[in-house]
């Protein structure tokens, strides 16, 4: 099948071949092929915290942050946009304000002129400017069905094939629906 490669960059050299470590832990980089777009990099925590991962998975323009076998040794002090490990809290920037609403937490932590850059290209919105909200926070789509190439019970038939979790099944459903793309199965 043909590989798909993914666009990254470690220390402002494109798709680096020396990238095998990140922040001193054994870095695997997992291209897709074919019609899988997924990639994955494991950052495997194993010669500090046994057992434990950091896996970010990309598709397409969606990335997903999965921390495998978390333990408190290890996450247990962390505090960010992530919430509080051992509460699951969710904090303004100042660590101590918490925020209950996800579109303030958002809000709350949009990159600042200030911050280090995570990402290789600035794109808008750039602070002032706000973000982007989402259509409907809810999950309730406002697009009328007749719109849609891809029907709610077709969305919901195809990911039910590939997954078993409730939960996910309905994170995918809600995916394809937004995107209009099938393919987004493989994200999960």
């Amino acid at each position: 099948m043909e590989e798909i490669n993914p666009i990254y960059w470690f220390n402002f050299d494109y798709r680096s071949e020396a990238a095998t470590t990140l922040g001193g832990f054994p870095l695997t980089i997992t291209r897709g092929t074919g019609r899988n777009h997924k990639h994955r990099f494991v950052i495997d925590l194993g010669s500090k915290f046994p057992g434990q991962k950091i896996i970010i998975a990309t598709m397409k323009e969606f990335v997903k942050v999965e921390f495998e076998n978390a333990s408190v040794e290890a996450f247990g002090n962390t505090i960010g946009m992530l919430g509080d490990f051992k509460t699951s809290s969710l904090f303004a920037r100042d660590g101590k304000t918490e925020i209950d609403d996800f579109i303030q937490l958002g809000k709350e932590w949009q990159v600042l002129p200030a911050d280090d850059m995570l990402f290789h290209d600035v794109e808008n919105p750039q602070f002032p400017k706000r973000c982007v909200l989402p259509e409907d926070p809810q999950g309730q789509r406002r697009r009328r069905l007749a719109e849609s190439a891809i029907s709610p019970e077709d969305a919901e038939a195809a990911c039910s094939k590939s997954l078993k979790d409730a939960a996910d099944i309905k994170d995918c459903v809600y995916d394809v629906i937004a995107t209009q793309d099938l393919d987004m199965i493989g994200a999960f």
